[in-house]
């Protein structure tokens, strides 16, 4: 696999254009169906770099192929068990030198600063926190 990175801007009309060389390579022809991914919004998940993935079918089905060559990173059942994670829980993963180290996601990490803040102001104890964004509720 090759990551190729270029450069554009954006035209007096508001538009970017691709390289019909660039869509060749990616295998794409008149008339297929792209799926273009992007992070809008503001706040910590803005997309700051300006940046976007394109793919035939959605950047879901892009991040679950296994890779051809049979790399990457999988971590058997039984060592999720043996580090007592909850199975559904998000990995972080820490770089090093000599060093992987694998861990649980804080949930808390999503959470803007501001809130975060006001929640402390509160006294509402982070664990209420997570327990409350775990299940997806809210906060009265």
């Amino acid at each position: 696999m090759k990551l190729i990175e270029l450069q554009g801007s954006v035209d007096q009309n508001g538009e970017l254009a691709i390289p019909r060389t660039l869509l060749r390579d990616m295998g794409l022809r008149p008339g297929d169906s792209i799926r273009l991914t992007y992070a809008s919004g503001s706040g910590a998940m803005g997309n700051t770099h300006r940046q976007f993935v394109v793919t035939p079918d959605g950047i879901a089905a892009a991040m679950l192929k296994p890779r051809e060559d049979g790399c990457g990173l999988t971590l058997p059942h039984e060592l999720l068990e043996a580090s007592v994670f909850p199975r559904d829980c998000d990995l972080e993963v820490v770089c090093a030198p000599g060093a992987i180290v694998i861990l649980p996601a804080d949930i808390l990490d999503r959470l803007p600063d501001d809130l975060r803040a006001l929640f402390e102001d509160l006294g509402i104890d982070p664990d209420t926190v997570r327990e409350v964004m775990k299940e997806g509720g809210f906060l009265l």
